[in-house]
């Protein structure tokens, strides 16, 4: 009598549910939405979950027959309602007077991880029996399973197969061997219970009542289950789990919810295509990870590397661990130290300086507006090197004092709103500009180092290419925005001059043995008293910025070249394996000409310091140098002197 009743009510639920929804709308199955890198690879689900959606046809067969054999086995048989466990689970309810079974199809536990609570309650059963009831209307037996085994829970904050196979096993789940499917599919039953890295034994127990199941069902044979059975499972966790762009992945998020909304992003099933590459992220949290290890934990750096050609941003790094602090310091504020100097180096071609003219390294004094005196002075342990230098070789050593006194002859006025052209703000026009006096952004400085790789354009700073909706409408699409900021032979001059930074004598020199031969230009830089460290440079395809430094401004005691510079040679070396070689774009009246460092002219074979440099035609040295000539006649070693030995005041 009690079954006959129960199943009235059953029966009566279902008239009613077809009579009032037979002619509504399809249903929308709530989706995460999925961010993509430049290359079409899915960086990590939007929602709530940490999950990562795949099709039927990428799940391996073990593992859906698995699913089947132990959470419902008559599932291609029944419509949603399998009235058989039904009865079971209410009268086991009814006899414990509170819910405790739920005699669930894959169908119903489908409809309650897509529009219900866990909530045990009879209202939450009747509206999954609803929704099971219209997901069977709507959805093929196919589409319902591939939700279902997309959204159930694993433990270990694992949504869906694909996350809990990385999860359990650092594999994709089209790798899945039989034995590690049935450990999976015995987890969402009690996934606090069956975890594997808690509770190895009850997971295995576990996995054998699957393989049971599995055999008893016909799915696997006897021999194949005593296989699966006795194979040891390594367990290991992916870092993609983790996310490999935990920053890029926020910053994309913000940007969605204010455009779009939250619902939009956990819901809406949106697919954001965006200008990471996948495989450049993964260089630069090598590269990081190595560089900081053997210091102190506590320290802090920032990495961004974006595409030298249109800005977009193909690796992001904004702290050392994102767990411990989600603060992205790629868009912090930090004094740049000599990465600043080539801005104003750049204004000095414009105003009809060459990379071979010479200015004095000597102590200097000037009087500032409020009358205090400032006495530029050298890194190292001599403020002054009492000599003449280049300006190529005044970059490649990082020279202070000839880049203030560059700076006092051109106006620090003139060399601020300059600077503001390769999009930085609120540039102080002081003497110590070249310096790094104001505070900058990594972003700014990766875009506006780019600008010398790319022409002289600048590109703005993008990371968003397209959004499309589930259906595949496109909802926005952006393309780069740039602007010329300099000529195309200013650009390659001081690009030139930057590669210097990188050659023998170049304060970035070491480097070449993480790069080797790639070409590549860069600047070294240090604040005063050691609290910041960077490394800014590029190739013609990436310009990267690297700092390192505390939150709470402690000092680093470590220059930019010792240990910003290695991250960035290591995510230089190996972000652009994939990279076709190229070199820097040579302007047709550009003129590469090797110059005496000594004397400033066109150097002659007895010239001992000499490199080469760039000019625009007409501009460049018309003398040789002779300085040298007699000192070297007769002379039995290689000709090559330390500068001491070759210069005279």
């Amino acid at each position: 009598m009690r079954k006959f009743i129960l199943s009235s009510i059953i029966l009566a639920l279902i008239t009613c549910h077809m009579g009032f929804t037979w002619s509504l709308p399809r249903i929308e199955v709530p989706q995460a939405s999925v961010v993509y890198d430049v290359n079409g690879e899915a960086i990590k689900g939007l929602g709530e979950q940490n999950r990562i959606n795949i099709e039927l046809s990428e799940m391996p067969d073990y593992f859906i027959k698995a699913i089947i054999a132990v959470e419902d086995k008559n599932f291609y048989q029944h419509h949603g309602i399998d009235m058989a466990g039904i009865f079971r689970a209410i009268y086991v309810n009814i006899r414990e007077r509170k819910i405790v079974e739920g005699g669930s199809t894959i169908t119903q536990q489908t409809a309650k991880n897509l529009f219900l609570s866990n909530e045990r309650t009879f209202l939450r059963k009747f509206k999954e029996l609803f929704y099971a009831l219209e997901l069977e209307r709507q959805y093929s037996k196919d589409e319902i399973l591939t939700m279902y085994c997309n959204t159930i829970y694993f433990g270990q904050g694992a949504y869906g197969i694909e996350v809990a196979a990385r999860t359990f096993f650092g594999k994709s789940a089209r790798d899945l061997s039989l034995a590690e499917s049935a450990l999976l599919a015995g987890i969402p039953r009690w996934p606090s219970n069956y975890d594997p890295y808690i509770n190895p034994e009850a997971a295995k127990k576990r996995q054998l009542v699957v393989l049971q199941r599995m055999q008893e069902e016909g799915y696997i044979d006897q021999e194949s289950k005593a296989r699966a059975a006795e194979e040891k499972l390594q367990y290991e966790k992916t870092t993609y789990i983790k996310g490999e762009a935990p920053y890029f992945i926020a910053l994309v998020k913000d940007y969605l919810s204010k455009k779009y909304g939250e619902q939009m992003i956990y819901q809406g099933g949106l697919k954001v295509y965006t200008s990471l590459d996948l495989y450049m992220q993964r260089a630069a949290n090598q590269a990081l990870q190595s560089g900081l290890e053997a210091y102190d934990p506590n320290l802090q750096a920032a990495l961004v590397a974006v595409d030298s050609g249109n800005g977009g941003i193909r690796a992001l790094i904004g702290g050392r661990d994102y767990a411990s602090s989600t603060f992205n310091r790629v868009f912090s504020k930090r004094q740049p130290g000599s990465t600043f100097k080539p801005f104003m180096y750049s204004l000095a071609l414009y105003s009809g300086f060459t990379a071979a003219d010479k200015i004095m390294c000597e102590e200097v004094e000037y009087e500032l507006p409020n009358g205090d005196i400032y006495r530029p002075t050298d890194y190292g342990k001599e403020p002054y090197h009492w000599r003449e230098f280049t300006l190529k070789e005044a970059v490649m050593k990082s020279d202070n004092v000839v880049a203030v006194r560059v700076n006092s002859i051109l106006g620090p006025t003139a060399a601020a709103s300059y600077a503001e052209k390769f999009g930085f703000s609120n540039i102080q026009p002081v003497l110590s500009l070249p310096l790094g006096a104001s505070e900058v952004r990594p972003i700014d400085m990766a875009l506006a180092y780019a600008v010398f790789a790319n022409r002289g354009l600048y590109s703005n700073a993008n990371y968003i290419l397209k959004v499309t909706d589930r259906n595949g409408k496109v909802l926005e699409e952006n393309r780069p925005q740039q602007r010329r900021v300099i000529g195309e032979d200013n650009a390659y001059i001081i690009t030139n001059i930057l590669e210097g930074v990188l050659e023998a004598g170049g304060t970035g020199a070491h480097l070449r043995n993480v790069f080797g031969d790639r070409i590549a230009a860069g600047k070294t830089g240090t604040t005063d008293e050691f609290k910041d460290a960077w490394f800014v440079g590029f190739t013609p395809r990436i310009s990267c910025a690297v700092w390192v430094g505390y939150d709470k401004n402690r000092d680093v005691n470590i220059s930019g070249g010792v240990i910003a510079g290695p991250i960035w040679a290591n995510f230089i070396e190996g972000a652009s394996r994939r990279l076709a070689e190229g070199d820097f774009y040579r302007p047709d009246n550009i003129r590469l000409l090797n110059i005496c460092l000594d004397s400033g002219l066109v150097a002659s074979e007895s010239c001992p310091r000499q490199v080469e440099m760039a000019f625009v035609e007409g501009s460049e040295p018309e003398d040789i140098c002779y300085e040298h000539r007699e000192e070297n006649e007769g002379s039995l070693d290689d000709g090559i002197f330390p500068w001491w030995q070759s210069w005279s005041p």
